[in-house]
C-alpha cells in the first residue's frame, strides 16, 4: 500500500513519540496510528539507545514511570523484568529504559485493533491536501493522515562561530552521537570536548569505556559541570503567585531559601527540586524581557544545578578530574587550526583573560542542542516553515504552540491538526525535556486527540445509520517493530 492512511502520524520514535502512540492506543484501541522512526526501534532514540552500560538515567527509578497516573509503573516493571531488588532511588541503565518504553508500546499495540504501523525512515515534507496531510518519507512513501504530531526531540548542536572551524575539518566531530565521533581516536591521545554539560559527561564516559587512557579536556564558557544527585529530604514549596516576576527577584528568593536550608543543615539540592513541580508556571509568569534576561545571565547556572547526573556518574567524572585524566577549562574559543599532527584550539581563559592553546587529536562538539528552528537543516522542518504552517517562538527556543501543543502558524492561528510534543515546546514551557514533563504532555495530548476522534467516529456512525453505505475495506495491518 503506497499511500497508507492513518488517523494520526507521529514523526519521531523517541520517548515522546513512542509514549504518545502508546497512550493513544490505550485510550482508543480502534484508532489508526503511524509512527515514523529513523532509529533502531521505537522508544530508544538518542537518549535510550545507548550501547554503553555506564550511561545511567539522570533521574532515579522512582521518578521514571511513563504513565503519570501510575508513578511506580517503571519500578514494578524493573523488579519484574530486570532486578527484583531495585529501589526507587536507583539510577538504572538508559538502555534498559529504552526497552521499557518499547515494551509499553508493544503492549498497547497487542491490545489494539491492529491499526498501528511503524515506518522506518525520515519524514522529509508535509503537504496539506484539503482536510488532510501527506507526510512524505525519504523512501518515497506518502502517509495520508488527519493529524500530525511532531515528536522530533532535540536537534544536533550548531557549529560554533569560530575562525577556521567547520564540519569539513578532519579532526572535528560536529555531532557527538555520530559513530564517527570516537572513531580512530588514539588510545593514549588527547580529546577536547566543547561544552561541559551532560553530553560531555556521556562522551567522557564513552571514551573511558572504549579503553581510552589519554587526556580529556572539557571547555565551556563558564566551566560548569552538572552536579551529581544526592539523596536529601524534600524542601517545602516556596514559590507562589505572589512571588517576584523578575529574574533578579527570583534569584533573591532562591538565595534566601538556600541560606535558610544551610542554616537548617540541609543541602541546596532540595531547594532547587522544590521548584520542579512549578517551573513551567514560574517561566510563564515572567514577562518576555525577563525570560530573555534569564537566558542571558542565569541559564548556565540553572542547567548545571537543575539537570544533574547520577551519583555513580558524578563519582566517575570526579575520579577522572582528580587523577588528571580530565581537565576542566572555562573560556571562549578564539580560533581553530588543523595540521597533519593535531588540531590547535586557542581560547581566552575566563579568569585570567590570557590566551591559551590546546593541541588535541580530536575535537567533539558537545554543546547544547540547536533550538532555533530557522537554522535547522531538517527537511521536514524546512517544509513546514516554508509553508508558514508553523513559526518559531519569540525566544527561538522551539516552535510557537498553544497550551495544547498545537502549532501556531505565521498568522498567529493555532492549528486544529498539527501538534508538537517535547523540546519543540521549550519556548512556552521551558522545562520540556525530561520524562516527568514529557509523560504528562503525552497523556494530555492523547486524551485531546482521543476525544476528537471518538466524537468524529460517533458522528460518522450516526450518518451511516441515517444513510447506510457499504463498509470500507479494513486497513491492512503492519507489524510493529519490537
Amino acid at each position: 500500500m503506497r499511500n497508507p492512511t492513518s488517523n494520526v502520524v507521529i514523526v519521531g520514535g523517541g520517548f515522546s513519540g513512542t509514549v504518545l502512540a502508546a497512550h493513544l492506543l490505550r485510550r482508543l484501541p480502534a484508532l489508526s496510528v503511524a509512527l515514523v522512526d529513523n532509529g533502531s526501534a521505537p522508544g530508544r532514540g538518542v537518549a535510550y539507545g545507548a550501547k554503553y552500560r555506564c550511561y545511567l538515567l539522570n533521574v532515579p527509578a522512582g521518578g521514571m514511570s511513563a504513565l503519570p497516573d501510575e508513578p511506580d509503573h517503571f519500578l514494578r516493571w524493573v523488579q519484574a523484568n530486570y532486578d527484583s531488588s531495585a529501589q526507587t532511588t536507583d539510577f538504572l541503565p538508559r538502555a534498559l529504559y529504552g526497552r521499557y518504553v518499547g515494551e509499553l508500546l508493544q503492549e498497547a499495540v497487542d491490545r489494539s485493533a491492529g491499526n498501528f504501523r511503524c515506518f522506518r525512515g525520515e519524514a522529509t515534507s508535509l503537504v496539506p491536501d484539503r482536510s488532510r496531510f501527506n507526510v512524505h518519507l525519504s523512501d518515497g512513501t506518502a502517509l495520508v493522515t488527519e493529524t500530525v504530531v511532531l515528536a522530533v526531540g532535540n536537534f544536533p548542536p550548531s557549529n560554533l562561530n569560530v575562525a577556521g572551524l567547520s564540519d569539513r575539518c578532519a579532526r572535528y566531530a560536529p555531532y557527538p552521537w555520530s559513530p564517527a565521533a570516537l572513531e580512530n581516536v588514539p588510545k593514549n591521545g588527547t580529546v577536547l570536548l566543547i561544552g561541559s554539560g551532560l553530553t560531555s559527561v556521556d562522551i567522557a564516559l564513552s571514551l573511558k569505556s572504549e579503553g581510552f587512557s589519554g587526556r580529556i579536556h572539557i571547555l565551556s564558557r563558564r566551566g560548569l559541570l552538572p552536579q551529581p544527585h544526592q539523596p536529601e529530604k524534600p524542601w517545602p514549596q516556596f514559590w507562589n503567585e505572589q512571588s517576584p516576576r523578575t529574574t533578579r527577584g527570583l534569584l533573591r528568593l532562591v538565595r534566601a531559601q538556600l541560606r535558610a536550608a544551610s542554616h537548617a543543615g540541609c543541602d541546596w539540592r532540595p531547594v532547587i527540586d522544590a521548584l520542579r513541580p512549578v517551573t513551567q508556571q514560574v517561566w510563564q509568569s515572567l514577562p518576555l524581557d525577563e525570560r530573555r534576561r534569564f537566558l542571558r545571565h542565569v541559564r548556565p547556572y540553572w542547567d548545571a544545578n537543575r539537570h544533574r547526573m547520577a551519583s555513580e556518574v558524578g563519582a566517575a567524572i570526579a575520579g577522572l578530574l582528580h587523577d588528571g585524566q580530565a581537565t576542566l577549562h572555562a573560556g571562549r574559543i578564539t580560533s581553530y587550526r588543523e595540521s597533519s599532527d593535531c588540531a590547535e584550539i586557542a581560547f581566552r581563559d575566563r579568569k585570567t583573560h590570557a590566551e591559551r592553546l590546546l593541541r588535541v587529536d580530536r575535537v567533539i562538539n558537545c554543546a547544547g542542542p540547536e533550538t532555533d528552528y530557522r537554522r535547522m537543516d531538517a527537511p521536514l522542518i524546512k517544509s513546514i516553515l516554508a509553508q508558514r504552517l508553523a513559526r518559531p517562538d519569540a525566544l527561538f527556543l522551539g516552535l510557537d504552540v498553544d497550551a495544547h501543543g498545537a502549532l501556531i502558524d505565521s498568522r498567529g492561528n493555532p492549528s486544529p491538526s498539527l501538534f508538537a510534543i517535547g523540546p519543540a515546546r521549550k519556548g512556552l514551557l521551558w522545562e520540556t525535556t525530561a520524562v516527568p514533563e514529557l509523560r504528562v504532555q503525552a497523556s494530555q495530548l492523547a486524551a485531546l486527540l482521543a476525544r476528537h476522534f471518538a466524537s468524529h467516529t460517533e458522528d460518522e456512525d450516526q450518518r451511516e445509520r441515517q444513510d447506510p453505505e457499504p463498509p470500507e475495506p479494513s486497513v491492512e495491518r503492519f507489524e510493529s517493530a519490537r
